[in-house]
């Protein structure tokens, strides 16, 4: 069963960023490169499969073509979500 993570990030710092590039990896594979304009702080979603090692990068981009530092999460894809709580009660039927 695939897990499904959605990607964030805060605005850009410097007013003369221009692109923001994210790399995705996942289980040692690059999964690509996708660009992103400076203002986005959506960058999607990713899908791991339960185990699986995710890498994620960005680095922001001037108008000068400067790289900032990479900026990178690293995780073991798990499922921490619990199933919902069951609908259960209980209703008096009668007296005897």
């Amino acid at each position: 069963m695939a897990l499904i993570y959605r990607i964030s990030c805060a605005p850009a710092v410097d007013n003369d960023v221009v692109t923001r590039h994210l790399t995705v990896m996942v289980a040692g594979e690059a999964k690509g490169e996708s660009v992103y304009n400076a203002g986005d702080t959506d960058l999607g979603e990713v899908s791991a499969e339960q185990g699986q090692s995710v890498v994620l990068t960005l680095v922001d981009r001037d108008d000068a073509g400067n790289s900032s530092e990479p900026a990178v999460i690293e995780f073991v894809a798990a499922d921490t979500i619990p199933p919902q709580k069951p609908d259960f009660g209980v209703a008096l039927v009668r007296e005897e």
